[in-house]
C-alpha cells in the first residue's frame, strides 16, 4: 500500500473560527429559546426552581469531571502543531479520551450520591431528585463529546464544535420539550416535568458524543501526511503526556470549579436567607408577592398539591430571577465564550513562536471583537429588560419580579461577557493559575454580598444580581490587569473597548426613544419592542462603521471578505 496524503489542515484565522462558533451558538439559542421559553411557561416558577436546582448542581459536577481538559487540550494540540510535533497531538487526544472517561464516569457517580444527600437532609427541596437523577448521565456523553472539541479546536477547526453544539441543542429540543409535556399531562407533578426536561438534556449530549465519534473515526484520523508523520519526532509516554494534560487542566477545572461551586452555594444560600428574610418580615412578604402567591396557590390547587407560601416561595422567587432574569443575561457571556475558544489555539501558537507583532495582534482583534458583541448587547439589556421579558414570558408576577434583576445583570452582562476571552487568553499564555485566583476572589465577594442583601427583607431576591455584577466586574478588571503585566501586550483600548462602548451607548438610547416613541403612538408592546430592538442594532451597526470600530482588515479575514469589503465599499459604508 503507498503512503497516506492527509488532508491539508485547514487552520482558520481567529475571525473566521470565531464567526462559525458565533453563528452555532447563535443557532443554539435560537432552537435553546424555542425550548426554554415555552418550557418556562410549562413549568411555570415551581418547576423552573426545581430545574434550575438540579442544572446548578450539574454545572460544578462537569467542571470537576472535565471542564479543564477541553481547553488544556486545544492549547496542548495547537503547540504540538505550531512545534510541528504531530506524533504528540494523537497521543494527546487517545490518553485525553481514557482521562474523560474515568473523571466523567466518577461525576456521575458523584452526581447521583449527592443527589440523595442533599435532597435526602433538606439543603435542596425533595422534588428536586428526579430532576439531578435524569440530567447526571450527561457527565458520561460530555466526557466524550468534550475530549474530540479540545482536539479539533486545537486545531483551529471549529466545524465539528459548531456542528456538534447545534446537534446538542437540537437533540435537547426534540426530547426536552416533548418528554416535560407529556410527564406533566400524566403526572400533574411539575418535579417529574422539571425532570423529564433535563432528560431531554442527556439526550442532546448523546446525540453530539455520537457525532464526533463518527467523524474522527472516518476523518479525524487523516489530518497529518504520513510524511508530516514521519518527520515529527516520537510522543513521550502516556504518563507523561496525561501529567502534560492535568498541570495544565487543574488550575483551569479549579477555576471553573469555584466559579460554578458559587453558583450552587447561591442555590442553597439565596433560598436559605429568602427562608430566613420570611421569617424576619412575614407580613411585607405576604404584601410584596400577594399576586405570585394568589397564582401559585391557583396553579398547586389545579394540580392537586397544597402551595405552603411560607415555604415553598422562595423557590419561586429563585425560579423567577435564575430561570427567566438569568436565563436571558446568560445569552451573552455564553455567546462571548466562544470567541475564547476560538482563542486559545491562535493566541497559543502566536505565544510558542514568540511573535510579539502577532501577539499584539491578536490580542487587540479578540479584545474588540468580544467588546463588540458583548457591550450593546449589555446596553439593550438594561435598556429593554422589561419589554423583552414580557416579549418571551406571559406570566405577569414572574415577569414583575425578574425584571429589575435583568436590569442590573445588563451591566453585568458587559463584564462577565469580557472576561471568558480575558480568561482563555491568559490560559493560552501558560497563566492558567491567575485566572483562579481572581475567581476565588470574585465567588467570596459574591456570596457576602448575596448573604448581605438577601437576608434583608425589603431586598430579598433583588440582591442576587448585585453581587453577581460586583463578582463579575472584579474578576474581569482583575484578569485585565494580569494579562498586560504578564503578557508585556497593552492593547489598544480606545479601540478594542472605547469605540464599542461608544456605539453601545447609542444603540442602548435609541432603543430606549424608539420605544417610548411607538408605545405613544398606541403600538402593542410586542411591536414596538420588537421594531425597537431592529432599529438599535441598525443604528448599532452603522455607528461601528462610521467611528471604524471595525476595519477592512477584519472584513477580508471572514470567508468571502474580499467579497463582502468590495460591496461594503460599493454601498460607500466602509472605505
Amino acid at each position: 500500500m503507498g503512503k497516506r496524503i492527509g488532508k491539508k489542515n485547514q487552520q482558520q484565522s481567529f475571525l473566521q473560527g470565531s464567526l462559525i462558533l458565533v453563528i452555532a451558538t447563535m443557532l443554539v439559542k435560537v432552537i435553546g429559546a424555542v425550548y426554554r421559553i415555552p418550557l418556562g411557561e410549562l413549568l411555570d416558577t415551581a418547576g423552573m426552581g426545581y430545574y434550575s436546582t438540579a442544572y446548578d448542581l450539574y454545572v460544578p459536577m462537569y467542571s470537576i469531571a472535565m471542564a479543564g481538559l477541553p481547553i488544556a487540550i486545544s492549547r496542548i494540540v495547537s503547540e504540538h502543531v505550531a512545534a510541528g510535533r504531530y506524533r504528540h497531538v494523537k497521543k494527546t487526544l487517545n490518553v485525553a479520551k481514557a482521562a474523560f472517561v474515568v473523571t466523567g464516569g466518577t461525576g456521575f457517580l458523584l452526581m447521583v450520591v449527592l443527589a440523595f444527600v442533599l435532597t435526602g437532609t433538606g439543603v435542596f427541596n425533595k422534588g428536586t431528585l428526579p430532576s439531578i437523577l435524569c440530567i447526571a448521565p450527561c457527565l458520561l456523553f460530555c466526557c466524550i463529546m468534550s475530549a474530540y472539541r479540545g482536539y479539533y479546536e486545537g486545531l483551529r477547526n471549529m466545524t465539528p464544535t459548531a456542528i456538534s453544539q447545534v446537534l446538542e441543542a437540537l437533540g435537547k429540543l426534540a426530547f426536552g420539550y416533548g418528554i416535560a409535556f407529556v410527564v406533566l399531562k400524566i403526572t400533574n407533578d411539575y418535579s417529574y416535568a422539571a425532570a423529564g426536561a433535563l432528560l431531554g438534556i442527556s439526550v442532546g449530549t448523546a446525540v453530539s458524543a455520537l457525532y464526533l465519534t463518527v467523524k474522527y473515526r472516518f476523518s479525524g484520523k487523516y489530518t497529518f501526511s504520513d510524511q508530516e508523520i514521519d518527520s515529527a519526532p516520537m510522543p513521550e509516554g502516556n504518563k507523561t503526556t496525561l501529567k502534560l494534560l492535568i498541570a495544565v487542566a487543574i488550575p483551569i477545572v479549579l477555576g471553573s470549579l469555584v466559579n460554578n461551586v458559587s453558583s450552587l452555594i447561591d442555590v442553597a444560600m439565596v433560598q436559605g436567607r429568602l427562608a430566613s428574610a420570611i421569617d424576619k418580615a412575614p407580613d411585607y412578604f405576604a404584601n410584596a408577592y400577594s399576586g405570585l402567591i394568589a397564582y401559585e396557590e391557583n396553579a398547586a390547587s389545579n394540580a392537586g398539591r397544597v402551595f405552603d407560601w411560607r415555604i415553598d416561595l422562595p423557590n419561586s422567587l429563585y425560579g423567577a430571577h435564575r430561570g427567566f432574569a438569568f436565563s436571558i443575561y446568560n445569552l451573552v457571556p455564553s455567546l462571548t465564550s466562544v470567541l475564547g475558544v476560538s482563542a486559545i489555539p491562535v493566541l497559543a501558537t502566536a505565544w510558542t513562536k514568540r511573535n510579539a507583532a502577532e501577539i499584539k495582534s491578536n490580542v487587540n482583534t479578540m479584545l474588540r471583537t468580544t467588546a463588540i458583541v458583548a457591550i450593546p448587547a449589555g446596553f439593550g439589556i438594561m435598556a429593554m429588560s422589561g419589554e423583552i421579558l414580557d416579549l418571551l414570558y406571559s406570566n405577569p408576577y414572574a415577569v414583575a419580579i425578574a425584571t429589575p434583576n435583568l436590569r442590573v445583570l445588563g451591566l453585568c452582562a458587559i463584564f462577565a461577557g469580557l472576561n471568558g476571552p480575558l480568561t482563555n487568553m491568559l490560559q493560552a499564555i501558560g497563566k492558567q493559575s491567575v485566572p483562579l485566583r481572581n475567581i476565588a476572589v470574585g465567588a467570596v465577594l459574591k456570596i457576602i454580598i448575596n448573604f448581605l442583601l438577601v437576608g434583608t427583607p425589603q431586598l430579598n431576591i433583588y440582591g442576587v444580581p448585585i453581587g453577581t455584577t460586583v463578582c463579575y466586574a472584579y474578576i474581569c478588571i482583575a484578569n485585565f490587569i494580569c494579562f498586560v503585566k504578564y503578557s508585556g501586550v497593552m492593547p489598544n483600548l480606545l479601540l478594542s473597548v472605547g469605540k464599542p462602548l461608544i456605539c453601545g451607548a447609542v444603540c442602548g438610547l435609541t432603543a430606549v426613544l424608539v420605544n417610548f416613541g411607538f408605545t405613544k403612538l398606541s403600538f402593542s408592546s410586542s411591536i414596538s419592542s420588537l421594531i425597537s430592538i431592529a432599529c438599535a442594532g441598525v443604528v448599532y451597526v452603522i455607528m461601528l462603521f462610521l467611528i471604524k470600530a471595525i476595519t477592512r482588515d477584519d472584513i477580508i479575514s471572514l470567508p468571502k471578505g474580499k467579497k463582502i469589503a468590495k460591496v461594503l465599499e460599493k454601498l460607500r459604508i466602509m472605505r
